[in-house]
């Protein structure tokens, strides 16, 4: 009997060890890891650091399980978890549809957009798609049902999204950034110092401009944002949809999401899980929504003791460990939709990393996929560094968390570029 219950504890004490990652060993890389986070310009910040292969191996441990701010590196969950729940196809529609009637190629009534949470549809930035591609495919609905004269107004509906116009969380100097717009179901996203803010009524303007100015088509009325009358009658009957344009693929927006670590993307990304999973694209359905969207991963009981405020990483509430970051993108990179997922992460001398593993070879850097993540006093990064022979059971999954550091940039980048080198020579 004593015989047996030692067994039993041995093996109790056995799981426990392997659970807690006990088997680390005092690699060079882990030493490194020891060093540059016990040294300034990281000796009084909080710095978490986790890699791990696809065996199971743990190369470097350190804090892997105090949550902290991941900054940008929030995109990762958010795009990762939109791509599981929707596929890489899916994408938001935005409608076209009039009240009153068409005769003699005049439409006596209103023109409604119906927005769908199309996140690309403005000019704000050069990678986002020309505003005329979108409003030419709209006018070509207009005039495939003989409409070339509107007798009444342009109307832009973004009611597809529910809840608040700005995010409560967000810092003012976030709000007011042009990718820091809380989306709507229709968003115009303008240039800075616009006359008009964001959104349907701007929608309906712009594409009232294109109208009159490049497709030939008389507008009286004015430009003005609205909810379309689709299961409520108003003054002019019910609306009548003529007709709907598709925005990007899902792994077209989630690779600009995570390219240019546009926040608004993500946002759109988080407000559509919440709209999904619980009828709702305000905040506290859709951040409930993304735990409960997590399930498809086999991680949202693991994700309950994380803390998710937003999809873009702009909260300061946002909490998650590297323990997490990595367990996720295991996840990722066992899903049939990885390879999409993969894509979507920039490398170091493109995107938001063009400045990053400067001195690096060229070899190190074709095999390093990740996301940075900055905010005051953050600097964070996560992702993946592929083997040197292929091997996809030798794939490094990594986050490198550090919070509360007073340094700059070019204190910082040096030995965080040091330890995700040493890194890659680990599975090279």
């Amino acid at each position: 009997m004593k015989t047996l219950r030692r067994y039993i504890l041995c093996l109790a004490l056995g799981f426990v060890a392997f659970g807690a990652g006990a088997s680390v060993k005092n690699t060079p890389t882990q030493q490194l890891a020891k060093k540059i986070t016990s040294q300034e310009p990281f000796k009084n910040s909080v710095c978490g650091v986790l890699a791990v292969n696809m065996q199971g191996d743990t190369i470097v441990k350190i804090n892997s399980n105090t949550r902290m701010l991941p900054a940008s590196n929030m995109k990762l969950i958010t795009t990762g978890t939109a791509l599981v729940n929707f596929g890489p196809s899916y994408c938001f529609k935005t409608e076209l549809g009039y009240t009153g009637q068409v005769k003699d190629s005049t439409l006596f009534g209103n023109l409604y957009i119906i927005g769908g949470g199309d996140p690309l549809l403005g000019e704000v930035f050069s990678y986002l798609p020309k505003p005329s591609e979108s409003f030419s495919k709209w006018a070509k609905i207009l005039k495939d049902n003989g409409i070339y004269n509107i007798e009444g107004n342009i109307v832009g509906d973004g009611s597809y999204f529910d809840g608040e116009p700005y995010h409560t969380d967000w810092s003012w100097e976030d709000a007011r950034t042009k990718d820091g717009v809380v989306p709507q179901g229709l968003t115009f996203r303008g240039k800075m110092k616009a006359p008009i803010a964001d959104g349907p009524k701007a929608a309906a303007m712009k594409f009232k401009d294109y109208l009159t100015g490049q497709a030939g088509v008389k507008v009286k009325g004015v430009a003005t944002e609205g909810t379309a009358p689709i299961n409520k009658k108003d003054s002019l009957g019910m609306v009548k949809k003529i007709g709907s344009v598709d925005s990007e693929q899902l792994r077209t927006l989630i690779k600009i999401a995570n390219h240019q670590s546009d926040n608004f993307i993500a946002e759109t990304l988080i407000r559509a899980l919440g709209k999904k999973v619980k009828g709702s694209a305000e905040y506290a359905s859709a951040t409930f929504a993304l735990h409960r969207a997590l399930s498809s991963l086999n991680l949202a009981n693991k994700s309950m003791d994380q803390y998710f405020a937003d999809g873009s990483g702009l909260s300061r509430k946002n909490n998650i460990s590297p323990n997490f970051m990595v367990s996720f993108l295991q996840a990722m990179a066992k899903h049939e939709y990885y390879n999409d997922y993969l894509e979507s992460l920039p490398r170091p001398g493109s995107g938001t990393l063009k400045n990053r593993l400067a001195n690096a070879p060229q070899s190190v850097k074709n095999r390093v996929y990740m996301k940075s993540g900055s905010l005051h006093g953050v600097r964070c990064f996560s992702g993946y560094i592929l083997s040197g022979d292929g091997n996809p059971n030798k794939t490094i999954c990594f986050a490198v968390f550090t919070n509360n550091s007073a340094a700059s940039y070019s204190q910082t980048a040096p030995p965080l570029d040091e330890l995700i080198t040493a890194l890659a020579k680990e599975n090279q």
